[in-house]
């Protein structure tokens, strides 16, 4: 039996997307062309436009704001822990799944102020509240501002992102390390020693998230381009 109507729109629009945010993450915006994205896909122009109007700007758009995601930052006691699990969450994530590599690469790429940015906009009000929860909380030292403390952590996790790009495989260590840099500035030593600011959570997490099964699929496909063991 042949797919309902909208059951084959919504697939189609899928197989797009996947195709987009493949490409996007391999070329950047500029270098990508919608007959990249439909040859991957294998559907026509035609059915790339009618859910993309605005051609690959729109499909950019599509990506990064549906890439990220904070799915990792659920309350957690120290409340500090739940911003340390959202970026090594993300930090595992990104080098592996490739509607969240691209969404990191297009969010950096500039002249484009429908997606340029967006990873600051979306984190640093969310990780702001978290603060100030944690702060309530007694977690922090004296004198910590949560939203000029959340500002400088997501732009240290974009700067680190970025300086990894050569190396991606190592984000997440890259972000641990940034997170502990962070975190011993801000909390009280008894907050300190409750966290858990391992490369290990990020995977832990993941695996327990929506994004489980795509992140399986791009570990063995990642250890199978370069004949390692299975890593899932």
């Amino acid at each position: 039996m042949r797919q309902p109507v909208q059951r084959r729109s919504i697939d189609k629009r899928r197989d797009l997307l996947a195709a987009a945010a493949v490409v996007f993450a391999e070329k950047g915006f500029y270098r990508t062309t919608v007959q990249d994205i439909t040859n991957l896909a294998g559907h026509g122009r035609g059915a790339f436009y009618h859910y993309f109007n605005n051609g690959k700007s729109d499909a950019a758009t599509a990506v990064v704001t549906e890439g990220f995601t904070m799915d990792a930052a659920v309350p957690q006691i120290p409340r500090i822990q739940s911003v340390v699990d959202a970026s090594i969450a993300l930090a595992t994530l990104t080098p592996v799944v490739p509607v969240v590599k691209a969404a990191a690469r297009l969010a950096t790429e500039q002249d484009h102020p429908s997606f340029y940015g967006h990873l600051i906009r979306l984190y640093i009000p969310q990780v702001t509240e978290l603060i100030e929860q944690a702060k309530a909380f007694g977690e922090l030292q004296p004198g910590v501002d949560p939203a000029m403390t959340a500002e400088a952590w997501v732009m240290l996790y974009s700067g680190t992102d970025q300086h990894a790009r050569l190396d991606y495989h190592r984000l997440p260590e890259k972000i641990a390390a940034a997170n502990a840099v962070i975190v011993r500035g801000i909390v009280t030593p008894e907050t300190a020693l409750q966290l858990d600011m391992s490369v290990a959570r990020g995977d832990w997490l993941v695996r327990q998230s929506r994004w489980a099964e795509e992140y399986l699929q791009g570990l063995e496909a990642a250890a199978s381009a370069t004949g390692g063991p299975n890593l899932g």
